[in-house]
């Protein structure tokens, strides 16, 4: 089928009443924080600083929901049902899909927290323990395992479930969050609530993406800066911004088979060489050992962990990591799973969640295990003080320090930077193409939006994505993913929601559990 005109029963143009709404609010954040950015930063901190003290435990419930969840449809009967007819087969590989909902749902941010994190932890131990002490390497690495595991992927898998359904049952000729919620809503879906909707859900996605092209860019501008011999700088952030606004630019162009998905398939095995080279040149024994240690730690004090709220010291711990990881994976949730939706006709319900659950957390705790358990043993054997120029300097300095200590280090900082860009790039596209889908008025299977439109949501994208790089540092960034994801959580519980509703409804159990004459 035609994918840029208006085929049969399809209405390719951009729906005015989202688009407006949303551009007005995204250009109004882009312009006040480029021009007021002190201002801009010190409420959106006073903001982010209320909003985690109050209702941030709330969050800790819900992700514990989202996994219990995901394991009840994945093992009861619920797992056979199937996104499209009977006979279909998946529209990609298993390779392919992991590829493009991993590179989708972790975007370059992986391999930053995968060096950062573990330094924080020891910088500023959970759990009482003292800074670099036995106790604080102890949990390091356990905490970063939970956060990339069990908080992550449920919030993706889950949300996405709803949404297949009703595209692929019961055929409603629209890729949206609020579409999802007709069993909920009714015919004010169609309204301005319905609206209002997929409004938060742009804006949301908006902040989320920014926060992370605002971590990755300063990444690669410190990356080239060792690799060149010359000093970072904004100038710099602004034309690594511009290459990347470039490759995502072609990417959007070539769409969702040709563009996304060779993006996709490309990091991943990027990722998987330099994951391995990492492991071959560095500690093996330790890195193995490390993993092995830390994840029995995490797996025997799992809920001691991600309940923990340290309620009788004044430590900022749980709010600052657990909280922060569990509401920016909220506000992933949408957007991954309508991007989820989009790749999975063809899949049950049981391949959906298990797919996304073994290949998001194992991908996770590859890159994580390997440059994470690095950075410890560099910092643990004095190779590197890499917390002292964490807190002198910054995560993306502390970040380069760590990988130029690796054989041939230089070669593995250009690698990065190209794993990095093409991670970003892979990122905006996907998050361009889903809010574009969000965006038009009807959208059928098998069409995509048209090019132009995924032009407009990429360029806004930039212009947010400068406005976090502007304010600079971890703080905004944390703010600007904790916001997103305040604002997802109402939309995801609507579409969980209505995801009971509609298997009650259609009789979806006895359907797919029904023995073939």
């Amino acid at each position: 089928m035609a994918t840029d005109g208006n085929g049969e029963g399809a209405d390719l143009r951009p729906d005015l009443k989202i688009l407006i709404p949303a551009t007005v609010v995204l250009i109004a954040i882009i312009a006040c924080s480029i021009l007021f950015t002190e201002a801009s930063e010190k409420v959106l901190k006073t903001a982010y600083s209320v909003f985690t003290k109050n209702t941030g435990t709330l969050y800790l419930w819900v992700t514990v929901l989202m996994m219990f969840l995901a394991c009840f449809f994945m093992f009861s009967s619920y797992g056979n049902i199937k996104f499209g007819e009977e006979h279909e087969k998946p529209e990609f590989n298993n390779f392919s899909w992991i590829s493009m909902m991993f590179c989708s749902g972790v975007a370059g941010a992986v391999m930053f927290w995968s060096i950062v994190e573990p330094l924080f932890n020891l910088a500023y131990p959970p759990k009482y323990a003292a800074s670099l002490s036995r106790e604080s390497f102890e949990w390091a690495m356990s905490y970063v395992l939970l956060h990339w595991g069990p908080v992550t992927w449920p919030w993706y898998v889950v949300t996405a479930l709803p949404i297949c359904y009703m595209f692929y049952k019961r055929k409603k000729p629209v890729l949206r969050i609020s579409s999802a919620t007709e069993p909920i809503l009714g015919d004010k879906v169609n309204g301005s609530i319905g609206k209002g909707i997929e409004v938060f859900f742009i804006i949301g996605l908006m902040f989320s993406n920014a926060a992370v092209m605002g971590v990755s860019v300063p990444i690669v501008n410190h990356a080239l800066a060792k690799t060149l011999g010359i000093e970072p700088s904004f100038t710099m952030e602004m034309i690594i911004l511009g290459i990347s606004a470039v490759i995502f630019t072609a990417s959007v162009s070539m769409g969702l088979k040709k563009g996304i998905k060779i993006l996709s398939d490309a990091n991943v095995v990027i990722a998987l060489s330099m994951v391995f080279f990492c492991l071959v040149a560095g500690p093996t024994v330790f890195i193995i050992d490390n993993f092995t240690n830390s994840f029995g730690n995490m797996v025997n004090n799992f809920f001691g962990m991600i309940f923990w709220t340290d309620p009788y010291t004044k430590g900022t711990f749980p709010q600052d990591w657990t909280i922060f990881y569990a509401l920016w994976m909220a506000s992933y949730g949408p957007f991954m799973g309508l991007f989820i939706a989009r790749i999975s006709r063809g899949r049950t319900v049981r391949q959906v969640i298990g797919l996304g659950l073994t290949g998001g957390i194992a991908g996770s705790y590859m890159i994580h295990a390997v440059f994470g358990g690095y950075t410890m043993y560099a910092q643990l054997n004095g190779i590197v003080d890499a917390v002292g120029i964490l807190k002198s300097s910054g995560g993306p300095a502390a970040l380069v320090a760590v990988l130029h200590t690796l054989p041939a280090g230089t070669f593995v900082l250009i690698g990065y930077c190209v794993f990095s860009t093409i991670f970003l790039a892979t990122s905006v596209d996907s998050c361009a193409y889903v809010i574009s889908c969000a965006a038009t008025t009807k959208l059928m299977p098998g069409y995509e939006p048209t090019r132009g439109h995924r032009f407009y949501w990429a360029a806004i994208q930039a212009g947010l994505a400068l406005a976090a790089i502007t304010m600079g540092g971890l703080g905004p960034v944390k703010v600007f993913a904790n916001f997103s994801g305040a604002l997802m959580l109402i939309p995801i519980a609507f579409v969980v929601l209505a995801w009971f509703k509609m298997i009650k409804e259609d009789n979806a159990l006895m359907k797919c559990c029904t023995p073939k004459k």
